[in-house]
């Protein structure tokens, strides 16, 4: 099904938003001059081992060390080494490397210290051993992973995209042997652009309202695939898009821990430091809810849970509270629907089943935060003890409803606690037709409009 990606930008964010024709599939967010730590290549030294870990702890440059887990290898103090970030840094450890480098192109991940070929687990066999075959006589000393789209790419496609990648791990080479400190020595693509990379084969139209991040698609996108250059718009006013998409709903409902099925049960997902908890419920009265009503719910609870995992990017141990079932039969179909629904992202995900308590343990592949956690800050009302809407996406918010209101003079009222932010918001759009005001009896995620 084609798929659009539009790309909401304003000083501080930059929201993606992939959408199908009926809805937004992933929500993915770039914090404005920050940089893409994740699959970034650094050159590092080892600055000791860690006691009682298989790991040594790594300068890369940047505030903490990192840690790279050794699985069996000998490191020297002291000894500089190309390693790719796989998880980000947290409050309490630092990010997590690997020195087994992997660079993503069109139709091939090339493995520079790999030695086979690997194909996507969504490839037919005899499509593996086809590209296999074909591939074979192409590598020397290293490995790839054959994704899922190039079982429609011709041998020359794979031929020049694999030089590509060749080209570029040589530079990355160069640059390391050219560099004496800890560097990173290749950032990794931002987000919306990494959508492209994974999804170009099925866009049909890439929308954004930011001429610098258009300009920056299209210089990708000459070198990537020309043929997609005509489908990267700039529109300055994406209201229309907004609007089709229902973008403030699908924000709105991020941040909301209940998220109800149409057959009237709900799910709560609560995200904590150590995990993701769900817990699913039937709607029906307390002991209501028979064996098979329990697995009508849990299925749909299960479509809608995959979903909610791709749309909000979680990723870690997840822990799932299905309503209780006493047929292993039915525990297995509401796996296996889990593991369909998951799709192309089930290589991401392992599913372990349910435990003697009737909770379904699952992991997804963590590389950094969540979007609901990028875009939260602790809540400075309550003593930082919850989470609100991060200043960014709030004026980012307020902006767009104001943008309903061009040049009628409207007053603005919000908390004390987001006036101060707010008001350099204004002052540096020249929103001068808005009256700011601040108001105790609003929440924190609150605000209201009114004009004469």
């Amino acid at each position: 099904m084609a798929k659009t990606l539009l790309i909401l930008s304003d000083e501080d964010l930059a929201l993606s938003f992939l959408a199908d024709e009926r809805e937004v599939q992933k929500v993915r967010v770039e914090i404005k001059n920050s940089p893409t730590l994740v699959d970034s290549i650094f050159k590092g030294r080892v600055k000791r081992y860690v006691k009682g870990m298989d790991g040594v702890f790594v300068d890369i440059g940047t505030d903490k060390d990192a840690y790279l887990p050794t699985k069996g290898k000998t490191y020297k103090i002291g000894e500089s080494l190309i390693v790719q970030l796989v998880r980000e840094p947290e409050e309490n450890r630092g990010a997590k490397l690997t020195d087994k480098i992997k660079l993503v192109g069109k139709y091939l991940i090339y493995l520079p210290k790999g030695k086979d070929i690997k194909c996507s687990s969504r490839l037919a066999s005899e499509e593996k051993e086809k590209l296999s075959t074909l591939l074979k006589e192409s590598l020397k000393d290293e490995g790839i992973i054959v994704r899922s789209i190039a079982y429609n790419a011709s041998y020359e496609e794979l031929k020049e995209d694999l030089e590509k990648l060749r080209e570029l791990w040589s530079s990355i080479e160069k640059r390391a042997k050219a560099v004496r400190k800890p560097k990173m020595l290749m950032e990794e693509l931002p987000a919306h652009m990494g959508l492209i990379r994974e999804h170009w084969y099925e866009l049909e139209e890439i929308v954004t309202n930011d001429p610098e991040l258009w300009s920056g698609i299209s210089s990708f996108l000459e070198d990537f695939d020309p043929n997609l250059l005509k489908r990267n718009v700039y529109i300055k006013d994406p209201y229309t898009y907004m609007v089709k998409y229902r973008i403030p709903e699908v924000l709105n409902r991020l941040f909301s821990k209940v998220v109800w099925l149409k057959g009237g049960g709900y799910m709560v997902i609560d995200e904590t430091e150590a995990f993701t908890v769900v817990d699913v419920n039937s709607g029906d009265p307390v002991g209501s809810c028979h064996e098979e009503n329990a697995l009508r719910t849990n299925l749909e609870a299960a479509q809608e849970l995959a979903r909610q995992i791709v749309l909000r990017d979680i990723g870690g141990i997840i822990l799932v509270d299905f309503i209780d079932m006493k047929k292993q039969e039915n525990k297995n179909l509401v796996i296996s629907r889990l593991q369909e629904a998951l799709g192309r992202e089930s290589c991401y995900t392992t599913i372990y089943g349910f435990t003697k308590l009737g909770i379904l343990e699952m992991v997804r592949k963590k590389r950094g935060r969540s979007v609901v956690r990028i875009l939260s800050e602790p809540c400075k009302a309550c003593g930082g003890k919850g989470y609100i809407k991060s200043s960014s996406l709030f004026n980012l918010k307020v902006q767009r409803e104001l943008m309903s209101y061009p040049h009628k003079k409207v007053e603005l009222c919000v908390h004390p606690l987001r006036y101060n932010s707010v008001k350099r918001m204004l002052e540096k759009k020249n929103l001068r037709y808005v009256e700011l005001q601040e108001s105790k009896e609003l929440g924190m995620d609150s605000y209201s409009i009114s004009h004469g």
